[in-house]
Formats: C-alpha cells, structure tokens, sequence
C-alpha cells in the first residue's frame, strides 16, 4: 500500500467504520468514528483496507500516526505492524510514528514482539445504577450538591438537543471556557481548552450524523447545561461531553445523574473517558468511585522512537 491509497476519512465513511468496529467489543472510548472524526480540525485523517482491516491515519503536518489499532476479526497483529512500518517508512520525524490507544492485552503482546509501550492514559469505568443510585457515604457530597440543586429548581428537566439549541450550547461553552481560564495559568490547560473547542463545535454540530445521544438543562429558558454521548458497545455508553455553567451550585451533579438515569435501562456501565492528565478532573472522575480503570498505551517501534 502507497500512501497515496488513503483516502480522506468524512461523515459519509461512517458506515463502513461502523461495520467494521461492529465485530469487537471494545472498552476504550477512542474506538468510535465520533471519538476521531470530532478531532478532524487538528489532525487529518485518512482510511484504507488493508487485508479486510479498517485502517485509520492521521497526519500532523507531513507525518502519519495511527489514532486506534486496525479494525478487523480477528485482529491482525500483523496489519498493525504493517501500518506502523508505513508511517515509519514515510514520515520525515520518525518520532511522531505510533499506534495510539492499545488495550492492554495487546500492549502486552507488542511488548513480546519487543516494541517500546508507553502508558498513555486511563479511563474510567462506572456502573450506571451506582451513578444513578448515589447510595452510601461516599456518595453524600454528590447525593447534597444534586439535592441541593433540586430544591431551588425542582421544575427542571433534562430534554433532547435539537438543532435549534446549537448556537447556545456553543456560547455556554465560551462561557465556561473563560470562567476555566480565568482561574488558571497553566498554560497546557489553557490549550486544552482551547482545542476542545472546536471539538464540542463539531460533535455538536454533526451530532445527529456522528450518533451522539445529546440532552440540555434550562433554566428559565436559557440552556445552562449539555451532555453528548454515544454507546460503545451493547453494555458501554461513553460520555464525550459535559459542560454546566459553574456558577449553578449542583447542576454538574443533577445532568450527569439525570443523564445515567435515562441511560440505567440499557447499558449496565459509563465509560467517563480519561482525565487527560489532569489532577483537578483526576480529582472528580474519583470521586464517584470507578468500578474499574482501564489503561491505554502507546506503541513505537523502539525506545529511540519516544518523542
């Protein structure tokens, strides 16, 4: 395969994303065409086959990576080390060339096969009925703020995104994006905010092609929460996003109960994603105590390799 093969990845690829991704199960939130595609401002990304796998690419300025393992049943460790030696062979920076989020029984094997595996983040496992029931002591802070915010707005209710709600949900994140900034002067932070942008404006402007379950929260008719979603698997919903107006005491608490309460019937666990290395987000994802954490890990061809 010549890169010269890889095609652009659009919405309308989708289908056949999904088709593939259709015969796994798996557990890490990146093995989803909305968990890639809303990154599309920031990397460019491209598709192939290669031996009856779904291959993603994406490029950063001349040079390739691969964002999730080839997609196929069975795996083919063979087509991953295939695609890897393609990124190797034509970028210009070897370092950049990687297969990001490998679970963990295959870092194991790379390892084996003696590639270098670093740790890249962990995500966080929760199961649903816990998150709705808040039960417990070590619920209390959460079961007072959601309480809390009940009373002073017993009326409100979570209700579907529509496309009409779509300029509003992108001035509350400004909104939030400002009030995060202003409070801190970390300036890793502060481009993390600002990346994620345009991915909250994607995921929610496509969110109907890209199949995000999205809710808002009013109050007194101003949209002052929103959540988008999809399912992972048959029992994992993965939340994307979440944002609440920070100066509403509870109101992070009460849509993201809300939300696993209407989620409860169907997926028996939340894959709240990872906390991208932050100690304060760390900080939050523990505290509604993860049923499990799932590691992912990054692979190169060796320890030379490493950015």
């Amino acid at each position: 395969m010549d890169f010269m093969d890889l095609q652009p990845l659009t919405l309308d690829n989708k289908s056949i994303f999904d088709s593939y991704i259709g015969l796994n199960r798996h557990k890490l939130s990146n093995y989803s065409f909305a968990s890639i595609y809303v990154w599309r401002n920031h990397f460019e990304y491209f598709w192939t086959l290669m031996e009856d796998h779904f291959c993603i690419f994406a490029k950063h300025a001349e040079d390739y990576f691969i964002p999730i393992l080839p997609i196929g049943e069975p795996f083919s460790l063979n087509v991953a080390i295939l695609a890897l030696q393609h990124c190797l062979e034509t970028n210009r920076n070897r370092q950049i060339a990687r297969i990001e989020n490998v679970p963990k029984k295959w870092q194991e094997v790379f390892q084996e096969k003696g590639y270098h595996c670093v740790q890249h983040g962990t995500e966080y496992i929760y199961r649903t009925d816990e998150l709705v029931r808040l039960n417990g002591n070590r619920y209390k802070s959460k079961r007072n703020a959601y309480n809390s915010f009940k009373e002073r707005h017993s009326s409100t209710r979570l209700t579907p995104y529509q496309n009409s709600d779509l300029e509003e949900c992108l001035a509350l994140y400004s909104c939030w994006q400002n009030s995060r900034s202003e409070n801190s002067e970390d300036d890793v932070f502060l481009a993390m905010l600002e990346d994620s942008e345009s991915a909250h404006r994607i995921g929610v402007t496509y969110s109907e092609e890209l199949g995000l379950i999205g809710r808002v929260v009013r109050i007194d008719g101003e949209i002052k929460a929103y959540t988008f979603g999809y399912p992972l698997n048959s029992d994992v919903f993965c939340v994307l996003f979440e944002i609440a107006d920070l100066n509403i005491n509870g109101l992070s608490q009460f849509i993201y109960r809300e939300f696993c309460r209407e989620l409860m019937p169907k997926y028996k666990w939340i894959n709240a994603m990872d906390d991208s290395g932050l100690e304060n987000l760390k900080r939050v994802k523990r505290s509604y105590h993860p049923t499990d954490m799932i590691p992912s890990y990054t692979v190169y061809e060796n320890s030379t390799d490493l950015p």
